[in-house]
């Protein structure tokens, strides 16, 4: 997650360099000039306006009322807003204040806290009820939703007491243990012989086509592809092991995976296509005048080697149908990797 931390007063800016000393390089801290400590407009509502875009989450060091004023001309739906933590001026309390689940602002709040010695402050009802959130099922195991009104509706009737049951085509791993809590947890094969029994019925499908019925929640899995870049010869294992690395450091994981792509003089690269087969997913080749087109970044190097000035991340942009560059290029030894989201 990067981070943007902003700062109205000196020692603000004190606990903000706290917060950058234990979070290392994921951090930026942007502090008011001189003439300006104390004071949050116009300077802090034109930075935040300028780098909304450009950060996965924010903390302020500053009072809760100036964090909402920035960000509130900025602010559309939970499941896209970044995570945004407030720390008081004194460092004592880490509050999480927006996108707890799905942005991850409350894992921040605590991590926050860690840093500068606060107490965090997380509200959201499922926390405060010890209960598991759907939403936070989406996060860790890279879902998405189109149903929000849905989400909200069997979210509300979990916090009652009402039962749910989790239908699913991919394992959900140390969740299927922690679900239990809140949920009954099944394989999707038993759909129709278990939906009636319950007042909520969590379906989590990837690739299949199934029938579903009126006020059940379709969960999917994210829809990645990893754009590959290697030098000839690499083994399979290199290839596999840096695929991994950058879906784990994304909070992505195998069901995600949809193909491997790259450029088409890779066609008798043997890794490539022993790790798709692993991975089961396919493999897509693309020509290098196309990956050259839309290369987001561009090396004159890799264009003297290959035809074209990017491999990994224009081959992820194509393999996913123009979806969005989640990550931009790894290098992880003799590979390098990209991934894009299929929209």
């Amino acid at each position: 997650m990067k981070l943007a931390v902003f700062t109205v007063t000196e020692n603000g800016t004190k606990i903000a360099n706290q917060i950058k000393e234990r979070l290392k390089d994921r951090v930026e801290i942007f502090s008011p000039p001189k003439s300006r400590l104390g004071t949050s407009k116009p300077w802090l509502m034109d930075l935040v306006s300028d780098n909304f875009p450009k950060y996965d989450g924010f903390v302020f060091v500053s009072a809760v009322g100036i964090a909402v004023r920035a960000l509130a001309p900025h602010l559309k739906d939970k499941t896209i807003d970044p995570a945004v933590v407030v720390v008081d001026d004194t460092g004592a309390f880490s509050i999480s204040l927006l996108s707890g689940h799905i942005g991850g602002a409350n894992d921040l709040a605590r991590e926050v806290a860690d840093a500068v010695g606060a107490m965090p402050v997380i509200t959201t009802a499922t926390d405060v009820s010890g209960k598991p959130a759907i939403d936070i099922f989406m996060k860790d195991l890279g879902l998405k939703i189109d149903d929000k009104a849905g989400l909200k509706r069997v979210s509300a009737g979990i916090l009652r007491g009402e039962s749910a049951c989790i239908f699913a085509d991919i394992k959900l791993g140390r969740w299927g243990d922690r679900a239990k809590v809140a949920y009954s947890v099944r394989p999707l094969g038993q759909l129709e012989k278990y939906r009636k029994v319950y007042d909520h019925v969590i379906v989590i499908v990837s690739d299949q086509n199934i029938k579903t019925e009126k006020g059940e929640l379709i969960l999917k899995p994210r829809r990645i592809f990893a754009g590959v870049g290697c030098q000839k010869g690499v083994t399979t294992d290199e290839v596999k092991q840096a695929v991994k690395a950058l879906l784990a450091g994304n909070g992505l994981h195998g069901h995600n995976l949809k193909g491997l792509a790259s450029i088409d003089i890779k066609s008798e690269e043997a890794a490539l296509f022993k790790a798709a087969e692993d991975f089961n997913v396919e493999v897509l080749l693309y020509p290098a005048e196309k990956l050259d087109e839309i290369a987001p970044s561009k090396s004159q190097f890799v264009k003297e080697k290959v035809g074209a000035g990017g491999v990994c991340e224009p081959a992820a942009i194509l393999a996913s149908r123009g979806g969005k560059l989640i990550a931009t290029k790894m290098v992880y030894g003799r590979v390098t990797v990209a991934l894009a989201e299929e929209e």
